[in-house]
């Protein structure tokens, strides 16, 4: 894979010794994205001057899954377009976002004019990631050469970027805690209102009747590297026994991580193909996860969280550690089904908790992320 990495580079290094007039900007981003920022980032840039917008999805070019010869003959187009026509757009944007890795960077020579922004996809700081995970020394290689070719690194709070500092091997002065642009849009009074709630709400219940009147719990598990550990996830939540307690008042929704997708449906409604997640949050009264860092965006809602973490012991073992003590979440930690039963009928939440937990890993509870950050670049330019 280090080939493609640097041929990638290459062939962008090329380009970029002819690519005087940058007029593009470039969103590096996984095909599996809802991103809800970037379209608050976009209002902000073109305040300051209109661009040309390119999408590079990463994740796009990988060869996985590919079974017939003519979807890898297709694939092939979508190389020849990766390589030459994506490293060209790349050469000639003035400003590249990142929401992940992208490990061509570490070899790529942007010049003087252009601007690269790591976004990172998750607020705040819960599992442990990046460089803090890491044993093969090749890939602590990779990201520390990515990392220098970033300028500026975006955080949700300054009480988080020694965090984000050691995963990326990066400096402190170029990390930028003024909240991520994604979180913008809870703060969006055109989308964070009752009316507009309602309205989602309505297009799901038109095509789930059986929801109308009840409350919504998202049950919202995080990925497992283990195929087989991503297949035992709903047989650990016994949902037959969930409908029978909880049916009259309220409904499941589910939705698996967009790398692990799940075709059956059975006393819940599977809204894992939905790709808007910021509306699945906004609707919901309760979110059950596991490890994933969704619950980090959910808290700014103010609503309960439940943790059902039913392989702990594994995940802790073969997965990822965390940035802090497990049994700190800011929410009841369940271990079986009826213990999740229990919590939603006695509705004992502590809020608090969730608040505070907030005020650790945002320094800003607003809709203005993206404008603070794109006034912070476009100045230090200047």
């Amino acid at each position: 894979m280090n080939f493609a990495h640097k041929l990638f580079a290459k062939i962008f290094n090329f380009f970029e010794l002819f690519s005087f007039n940058k007029i593009f900007i470039t969103f590096i981003i996984s095909e599996i994205s809802s991103n809800s920022g970037l379209e608050y980032l976009k209002r902000e840039l073109n305040k300051k001057k209109q661009f040309e917008y390119c999408y590079i999805y990463k994740d796009k070019y990988s060869f996985d899954d590919l079974d017939s010869p003519k979807e890898k003959f297709l694939k092939l187009f979508n190389l020849l377009d990766f390589f030459f026509i994506k490293t060209f757009i790349l050469s000639k944007s003035k400003y590249v976002f990142l929401e992940d890795n992208f490990f061509p960077m570490a070899y790529m020579k942007f010049d003087d004019n252009s601007t690269v922004i790591q976004l990172w996809h998750a607020s705040g700081a819960f599992k442990r990631f990046g460089f803090d995970v890491v044993d093969d020394e090749k890939v602590k290689k990779l990201i520390e050469l990515s990392s220098s070719k970033i300028d500026y690194l975006v955080v949700s709070s300054d009480k988080v970027s020694k965090i984000y500092k050691e995963a990326f091997q990066i400096e402190n002065n170029k990390i930028l805690p003024f909240g991520t642009p994604k979180t913008d849009y809870y703060f969006d009074k055109k989308n964070n209102n009752e009316k507009n709630i309602m309205k989602i709400r309505s297009k799901f219940e038109k095509e789930y009747p059986e929801i109308k009147g009840k409350k919504i719990v998202l049950y919202a598990p995080t990925f497992r590297e283990n195929e087989k550990k991503n297949n035992d996830i709903l047989l650990h939540f016994d949902k037959q026994l969930f409908y029978s307690n909880l049916k009259d008042d309220f409904c499941l929704f589910f939705k698996s991580h967009p790398k692990f997708k799940v075709s059956e449906s059975g006393h819940f409604i599977n809204v894992s193909n939905y790709e808007n997640t910021p509306e699945l949050l906004l609707i919901s009264d309760i979110l059950i996860t596991d490890y994933s860092s969704i619950m980090i965006e959910y808290a700014i809602l103010s609503k309960p969280i439940i943790f059902y973490p039913f392989d702990f012991d594994y995940y802790i073992t073969n997965e990822r550690s965390f940035y802090f003590d497990y049994n700190q979440v800011p929410g009841p930690i369940a271990r079986n089904t009826q213990d999740i039963i229990n919590l939603i009928r006695k509705n004992q939440f502590n809020l608090n908790k969730i608040k505070d937990f907030v005020w650790e890993n945002y320094d800003y509870l607003d809709s203005n992320s993206s404008k603070r950050i794109v006034d912070y670049i476009v100045k230090e330019e200047k």
